[in-house]
């Protein structure tokens, strides 16, 4: 039933024309997306799951994420192993080097965008690297936006993504989210194909992950 009262607002009206019929299948698990403190910490405590974003490296993920998911946890009494942590970073992979230069390159960009503004540079600050976003920002304030990409180097490519072949890939993954984020998104370039080698897959599958409640739709 629809009876919802708040200080501000009220949800009670569902006319039968809009009553959904009992669902079939388990109650979809429900998450959200999350950056910042305000997000993150409602996210752990009403939601089965976060979805982070891809401006995201490991130290940042472990110094200002988790700690705010733990918040909202502890506020709902809800154990870490029943929520699902997705996102927080890019994979760059390909079958050999030079496919894997060519994500870099895709993920300079996006790097050197996210950069640019603001809203984001708490990530930047946890790798001293508040001086690349005011540079970033100024060129996003001159037109500059095909410039940013060369003051990305490899070292800051490395972390925001899990790099390597597809040989080398599941480890590179391992090592840069394993024990922190429970879901990747290994597609997130078209640059990548969506079919990666099977084998690819099952390797990456095998990471465990502090998340153990079994499969379900999550929306």
């Amino acid at each position: 039933e629809l009876n919802y009262e708040g200080d501000f607002y009220r949800f009670n009206l569902m006319t039968p024309n809009f009553t959904p019929e009992p669902l079939s299948v388990p109650t979809p698990r429900i998450s959200m997306a999350a950056v910042g403190p305000a997000m993150l910490r409602p996210a752990g405590r009403v939601c089965d799951g976060v979805r982070l974003h891809a401006f995201c490296t490991r130290k940042y993920l472990e110094a200002a994420v988790l700690p705010q998911l733990t918040v909202g946890l502890s506020q709902a009494g809800k154990p870490r192993e029943t929520f699902q942590i997705s996102g927080g970073g890019f994979v760059c992979t390909g079958p050999d080097d030079e496919s894997v230069m060519g994500m870099m390159d895709w993920v300079r960009y996006r790097i050197g965008f996210y950069g640019s503004t603001k809203a984001y540079w708490p990530v930047l600050e946890e790798h001293d690297l508040l001086d690349l976003g005011e540079e970033l920002n100024y060129l996003s304030k001159n037109d500059g936006w095909g410039e940013m990409a060369s003051r990305i180097s490899d070292d800051v490519v490395r972390q925001f993504a899990a790099v390597g072949r597809h040989d080398e890939i599941a480890a590179a993954i391992e090592d840069r989210y394993g024990g922190l984020t429970d879901a990747i998104g290994a597609s997130a370039s078209p640059e990548i194909p969506a079919d990666l080698p099977q084998e690819v897959i099952q390797d990456i599958q095998k990471i465990s992950t502090v998340y153990n409640e079994s499969p379900s739709s999550t929306i």
